[in-house]
């Protein structure tokens, strides 16, 4: 299993890139105000289908010995050297066999205006 796993959104295509040649340059091919492809990092481990997680990828589980459902973003946080949900909660400490893939930010879910993470609506 490769940690340095990468996989690319085309906004403008509103789909993942398949087969594309990553060099490597992540941050210095993408410039941030003209995005033409966003890469998402492969995250390490796999969910209890196991489907690899990546950043971006919504997921939910079961989180600590509070033991109660979380659902949210997977994102990298910088303060936490870790990768987190929803920026509270460390991904290592949600059981590894409750982590479920629900969507991905970039097609299923958005952020409403309070900052809440809400279901897309299909407008197809």
């Amino acid at each position: 299993m490769d940690k340095n796993k990468f996989r690319f959104w085309c906004n403008a295509g509103k789909a993942f890139v398949q087969n594309y040649k990553y060099n490597g340059l992540v941050d210095e091919l993408f410039d941030p105000r003209d995005v033409i492809l966003t890469s998402q990092q492969f995250v390490g481990i796999l969910d209890k289908n196991m489907k690899e997680i990546f950043e971006g990828d919504v997921i939910k589980g079961i989180y600590g010995l509070e033991g109660f459902e979380i659902i949210g973003e997977v994102q990298y946080s910088y303060d936490k050297c870790a990768y987190v949900v929803d920026w509270h909660y460390e991904i290592s400490d949600i059981e590894i066999d409750s982590l479920e893939i629900v969507g991905n930010i970039m097609m299923d879910y958005m952020y409403d205006e309070s900052g809440k993470l809400v279901k897309q609506l299909d407008l197809s």
